[in-house]
């Protein structure tokens, strides 16, 4: 019987897809232009052939890099932003924008006698083929389907009463908020579900400042924003924090 293995997905699959293609069209377009335009010696068709060729080499690279990040990187990330929490094992987490599970599986293998939850809009844009049913499929595949719970539903309007959970994480789902009062409704609802003393750990590659200044006005006042990690491409910071007992 054949082995049954979790998938959590090509990040920006569309992304990935149009540079691995377009890169080197650009690539071979810029080269077939340049020795066209050196023949005809006409410079400026040069300089925009020599731009193509390497436009279409960096957009390549890019690709290879996200490739990279989303079938490595991500795990290693994943890895050090779960053991940052040290969690003991009974705790409750909330994953928002859980996707196909990557935090809120790797989570829930830590906490035998806690639970994590997951919450998610379910978009197709930034990862291929995201359903609740395939998260809950890679959580029984990597055996913790008895404490992962999955529900459908929008960071902003969190389904949860106030002081649920003793930790909130994400990883790069804030951001495809698009407004400024979208995302800062999410941040304070994350910590309006957020128990007393409990920790917040929000990864992601753009506004993550704006996340720790949010935090800090929603009661969190030491929230702050980490160093770069390169694990993840685009690079990734993590804004964390901890609610005051007040």
């Amino acid at each position: 019987m054949q082995s049954q293995t979790s998938n959590y997905g090509l990040d920006a699959p569309g992304v990935v897809r149009g540079f691995l293609i377009g890169g080197p069209a650009l690539v071979i377009t810029g080269l077939l232009l340049s020795r066209y335009a050196r023949s005809a010696d006409y410079h400026p068709a040069v300089t925009l052939g020599n731009t193509m060729l390497c436009t279409g080499i960096i957009l390549f690279l890019e690709s290879l890099l996200m490739l990279a990040s989303s079938y490595y990187g991500k795990f290693r990330a994943r890895d050090r932003l779960i053991q940052s929490l040290r969690l003991q094992g009974s705790e409750n987490i909330l994953d928002v924008g859980c996707g196909h599970g990557l935090l809120l599986i790797g989570a829930a293998k830590k906490l035998p006698q806690g639970r994590a939850f997951g919450i998610d809009l379910w978009s197709q844009v930034d990862q291929g083929d995201n359903s609740r049913e395939a998260t809950l499929e890679n959580a029984r595949i990597e055996g913790v389907g008895d404490r992962v719970e999955v529900r459908d539903g929008d960071m902003r309007k969190l389904p949860f009463a106030d002081a649920t959970f003793d930790a909130v994480i994400a990883n790069l789902a804030i951001h495809n908020i698009r407004s400024r009062e979208g995302r800062r409704e999410a941040i304070r609802e994350i910590a309006r579900v957020l128990k007393p003393s409990g920790q917040v750990a929000l990864m992601d590659f753009k506004h993550v400042a704006q996340y720790a200044a949010d935090l800090r006005t929603s009661g969190l006042p030491n929230a702050r924003v980490s160093s770069a990690s390169f694990w993840i491409f685009p690079p990734v910071r993590t804004a964390t924090g901890t609610k005051s007992n007040a």
